[in-house]
């Protein structure tokens, strides 16, 4: 007698698209997707959130286009930018972006119509080729409708190709309550790989007609871990006993070059900061980090959990990315009032996204970060650009009013078809204002 097997309701997102239908996880197997990621964590999606775990997802839940393979790219080769590729692999990497972070990223500078023209195109099925591209969304705290975007099936596909490696298909996506924060973390990845605002390229209105190469590429000096890839398990003893546990964090930067890794979580201020006793409290992930750090997966206590998952010699950091200054500074006097009390001490940051965003950029690409962005003002570089006084911009709107004044009258005088009888006179500190733009210029000269 057939008896169905047991199936977990997930959490859908809201979408644009009613087509679902369940793929047996065996054709992962035969030529499908590869395998895929955990389940959605709940809002905070803290460390630890589920601890320990009981439940079990069975079976598999194809994304809202349908169970789509490779063989549906085939007619799509053709019709495939270079600029659109490029937003499939920063799709693939992080998994959901708002439309504003995809201008960002894309398509700076372009009109909002365009940008929605080239994205509904991309998530249109036009006869046999399917989307690669899905509307999701969510309501913002003001109310408002923000829509985000996400991969198809066929999607995934190409992300692969792009990125040169398989990666995990979400079997659903995270209800749409969720999505904010899913993007919230992400805008520090978008922050990270954007063109430079200073780039003759990400300048608008100098590609009309042209085919500019303004996008942002997808990132080769740090490597993005989204948490639909985190599931990280490991042991806690309580009164001697063992329980399983895992850590996901919002999202993984990894920096081999220094050989760090940053696992980042996105403190929104939903929960607790001080409260150890509940799991989704700042002090209570931080002190399953600290589990899961030092203790010792054996007898012989050389390997400890974090060895033997990552396997490298990567030092681990926990940062946590807030919006406000306010829940930043409460987590750092937590956090330091942690490592006074306790001798497993722990490298711990919080820091604004727009600070975070300044020294990552900073560390990667060399660029100056402002003395806000910077964890201790005092002993940060100066910002990029030079130093103009007060007065000297005062100078600078006097020597203009005075100027244009002249300027005007000998227009005036020559339209008019008579003679200019007087020579102007300059204005009165030509001389002064022509030096301080020397100067100006002779430090632009020095740093580049």
């Amino acid at each position: 007698m057939y008896k169905p097997r047991p199936q977990l309701p997930s959490a859908p997102a809201m979408t644009d698209e009613s087509l679902t239908r369940l793929v047996d996880a065996a054709n992962a197997g035969a030529g499908g997707q590869p395998a895929p990621a955990p389940r959605s964590q709940r809002p905070d999606r803290g460390a630890g959130s589920v601890c320990p775990l009981t439940e079990k997802e069975q079976g598999r839940e194809e994304d809202q286009a349908g169970a789509e393979s490779k063989e549906g790219l085939g007619s799509w080769r053709g019709r495939l930018t270079a600029r659109d590729r490029e937003l499939v692999g920063h799709l693939g990497l992080v998994r959901y972006l708002r439309t504003g972070q995809i201008a960002e990223l894309i398509f700076p500078g372009r009109a909002q119509s365009v940008i929605s023209a080239r994205l509904g195109e991309l998530a249109e099925r036009h006869g046999n080729t399917r989307a690669l591209l899905k509307r999701l969304w969510y309501v913002n705290r003001e109310g408002k409708r923000v829509q985000v975007w996400a991969l198809t099936g066929t999607g995934y596909a190409l992300a692969e190709e792009k990125l040169g490696r398989l990666l995990k298909v979400p079997r659903h996506d995270v209800a749409s309550q969720f999505l904010e924060h899913a993007t919230g973390v992400n805008q520090l990845y978008v922050a990270l790989v954007r063109r430079p605002s200073q780039h003759v390229a990400a300048k608008p209105g100098r590609y009309a007609g042209k085919l500019a190469a303004d996008y942002a590429r997808l990132p080769t000096a740090f490597r993005w871990i989204p948490s639909e890839d985190l599931e990280i398990p490991f042991d806690e003893y309580v009164h001697g006993e063992a329980r399983a546990c895992r850590l996901q964090p919002d999202a993984m930067l990894e920096d081999h070059v220094r050989r760090k890794r940053y696992l980042i979580e996105y403190e929104t201020g939903s929960a607790s900061v001080r409260n150890d006793r509940h799991k989704t409290a700042t002090l209570a992930k931080i002190e399953r980090y600290a589990n899961f750090f030092n203790q010792y997966t054996g007898n012989d206590f050389k390997t400890t959990f974090y060895d033997r998952h990552f396997k490298d010699d990567l030092t681990p950091v926990i940062l946590f990315l807030t919006r406000t200054q306010a829940r930043r500074d409460t987590i750092r006097e937590a956090a330091e009032q942690r490592n006074r009390e306790n001798p497993r001490k722990l490298d711990i940051r919080a820091l604004k996204l727009d600070e975070a965003a300044a020294q990552f950029r900073s560390l990667f690409f060399g660029e100056n970060p402002s003395p806000r962005a910077s964890a201790d003002p005092a002993a940060s570089p100066p910002p990029d650009g030079v130093f103009v006084r007060w007065r000297e911009l005062a100078l600078l709107k006097q020597f203009v009013n005075e100027a244009l004044p002249t300027i005007q009258a000998v227009r005036h005088t020559v339209r008019a078809g008579q003679q200019v009888a007087r020579e102007p006179r300059y204005p009165e500190h030509a001389q002064t204002v022509a030096q301080l733009l020397e100067r100006l210029l002779a430090a632009e000269m020095r740093r580049g």
